[in-house]
């Protein structure tokens, strides 16, 4: 076989490797993103998740610095189902339809977690926001 022959099969094999990865992503990968249905959006003090249909859980670390006083502000919201948001064992909210609220808590660690949780949720929010509270 010559060299351009080598090439011609090399090219080939390229343009069959990439339409396939474009076909499994389009027909697979996209459409399975679609049934979960959920919009998570982390920072370092806040975290959001907006659904569609939430039946799973989401967690997230905060960036916070231990045994200062933080003010959690929450929003949790839905339209069926129920939603459950859970800080670090300080905080424990769930409803099944609107609720909004803060609380204050300390840390004794660099990064507690927040667990949120729905169960055959759809169409709502959940957020916390973690505001240092001036002594």
């Amino acid at each position: 076989m010559e060299i351009y022959e080598w090439i011609f099969i090399g090219l080939f094999v390229a343009t069959i490797i990439v339409v396939s990865g474009v076909a499994i992503t389009k027909l697979v990968v996209k459409p399975s993103l679609k049934k979960m249905r959920i919009s998570t959006y982390f920072w370092f003090k806040s975290a959001t998740v907006k659904f569609k249909s939430f039946d799973s859980f989401v967690t997230h670390s905060f960036s916070v610095i231990p045994k200062k006083e933080y003010e959690a502000v929450y929003q949790l919201e839905t339209e069926a189902g129920e939603v459950r948001v859970r800080l670090y064992g300080q905080l424990d909210v769930s409803t099944t339809s609107r609720k909004e609220g803060s609380k204050i808590v300390s840390f004794n660690r660099f990064q507690p977690v927040v667990d949120f949780q729905g169960d055959k949720a759809k169409n709502g929010k959940c957020s916390v926001k973690l505001y240092k509270k001036r002594s």
